[in-house]
């Protein structure tokens, strides 16, 4: 068969007007995980200041400026940066880059053209960028020549990241996106903000936002943590080292934040925000429901939190993507870490369940004790009588207050009322079958329509504590005490 020259000769790699309209596709999540590659470039740069800005009308396209006081860069080093695969640094594993993917490729995600100003000294400012539209329509193969730019310095040395042309962002609410930054950036950076990294987004400062609740600050509080770290030592026979996986977790305070609104649950990041945060060389790189076997994510799970922290040296056993946003576990490490993490779910699972059930209960009785103690000022007064060894007559009193109470009651009685001063007290018969097989499971329900019924029962008690205790000492009370004993008998009997 006749071999043609171009087959001959051979092929190029690759073709740059289909690969880099391919590579926009990378798999960025979103736009906050793109400019943090282009953070994670500052901070390995030395910067101790970042500025993102976000410019331009709704009417024409959005421009984003990453600006930083790192060390800047030198011609050559500024054309092998807009490369894809160009690094100083290919497959380091002391910092968080690696593959030399990460500014082209997070750039052109969100923009067609993406621009880099680097200076190493204030009076040389120098400039390159990559133009998707240029070379699709193949004017341009190359990254062009390094020039200098006519912009001044604002700081003795740096970089600015200038993406234009950005048509994969929603410009137009503006407003939502500077908040999803805030919120993601705050949360991926959280270890190197607290360390002292300045980083603002239009001029308003990013706060740390640890997922945990253990470190920072909050409008809310802090929650506590759960044991000690874990430590998992591992071996890599195939690099002669070794390092070290920590895993931390917390339990958020149910009885403290519960009663938040869903809208403020959510602003606050405890609904819907279960899982795992899997932290690389300090900073985020994913979350979701990792290392836990066989447990299934359950509402619960929203008031615990794990972190994962490990070294770039265990990206091969993460299995960590050249985006360094997604982790892919291998077999190998959830087989050291699963059986432990798997236990601690299901005991924190636990704990969340039973607060839940006490925040319940207090609430269901509280319900039944302030709505008998509104409507007892349109019955008849109690008569009271007077203390011990007073001369005073009984007193009228209305308005009486109310509480249930929960014990073993030495009897069969299902409860037992009396009167402390101007306060009905009912104590319920935790040993009686009643209790057992209706009350106690309405109070673990704790829904909506279980607490309705439960406020519902208490209240009949409640109202029978009052009947009783307004009768007069003698043949009356007494009749109204063998009823009450003769009645909890034939109750238990039909319960049991």
């Amino acid at each position: 068969m006749p071999t043609t020259r171009k087959t001959s000769q051979g092929c190029p790699i690759v073709l740059p007007a289909t690969f880099v309209q391919a590579i926009r596709d990378a798999g960025y999540k979103n736009t906050s995980a793109a400019l943090a590659e282009l953070i994670d470039n500052s901070i390995e740069a030395g910067a101790h200041n970042v500025a993102i800005d976000l410019v331009g009308p709704p009417s024409s396209p959005l421009v984003i400026r990453v600006t930083d006081d790192g060390t800047g860069m030198t011609p050559n080093v500024l054309q092998l940066a807009l490369q894809f695969g160009g690094s100083t640094r290919f497959n380091g594993r002391s910092g968080t880059g690696r593959y030399g993917m990460g500014l082209p490729c997070s750039s052109l995600s969100q923009a067609r053209r993406v621009g880099v100003f680097s200076w190493t000294h204030p009076t040389a400012n120098w400039f390159t960028y990559l133009d998707i539209d240029e070379i699709t329509t193949q004017k341009s193969s190359r990254i062009p020549p390094v020039r200098l730019a006519r912009s001044t310095s604002p700081t003795p040395s740096g970089t600015v990241v200038e993406l234009s042309r950005c048509d994969r962002i929603d410009y137009k609410r503006l407003g939502v996106l500077l908040e999803r930054l805030h919120r993601d950036l705050g949360r991926i950076f959280r270890r190197a903000l607290l360390g002292g990294l300045q980083l603002r987004i239009n001029e308003r400062p990013v706060r740390s936002i640890d997922p945990l609740f253990l470190e920072g600050h909050t409008e809310i509080g802090l929650a506590e943590a759960f044991g000690p770290p874990m430590e998992f030592p591992i071996t890599i026979p195939e690099k002669s080292a070794a390092s070290v996986v920590l895993v931390r977790f917390s339990l958020l305070p149910v009885a403290r934040w519960h009663g938040f609104s869903n809208e403020e649950k959510s602003r606050h990041g405890i609904s819907k925000a279960a899982g795992v945060s899997i932290v690389r060389g300090g900073r985020e790189i994913d979350r979701g429901w990792f290392f836990m076997g066989g447990k299934r994510r359950e509402n619960y799970d929203d008031w615990w939190r794990c972190e994962v922290q490990f070294s770039p040296l265990l990206d091969e056993l993460f299995g960590l993507t050249h985006t360094k946003q997604r982790v892919y576990p291998t077999d190998a490490l959830n087989s050291i870490l699963s059986p432990h993490l798997e236990a601690a779910a299901h005991q924190l699972n636990a704990r969340v369940r039973t607060a839940f059930q006490a925040v319940a209960q207090q609430a269901a009785v509280s319900s039944g004790e302030r709505r008998a103690q509104q409507n007892d000022m349109l019955l008849e007064p109690l008569k009271i009588a007077a203390p011990h060894r007073s001369t005073l007559p009984p007193s009228l009193v209305q308005g009486l207050r109310y509480r249930l109470e929960r014990r073993r009651l030495p009897g069969a009685d299902l409860f037992l009322p009396t009167l402390v001063g101007d306060e009905v007290r009912v104590a319920l018969n935790t040993h009686h079958v009643f209790y057992d097989q209706v009350y106690a499971k309405i109070l673990s329900r704790g829904q909506v329509r279980s607490l309705e019924a439960l406020e519902a029962v208490d209240l009949l008690f409640l109202a029978f504590g009052r009947a009783e205790c307004s009768l007069r000492r003698g043949v009356a009370r007494e009749g109204a005490a063998r009823v009450r004993e003769r009645w909890s008998t034939i109750l238990g009997t039909f319960f049991s």
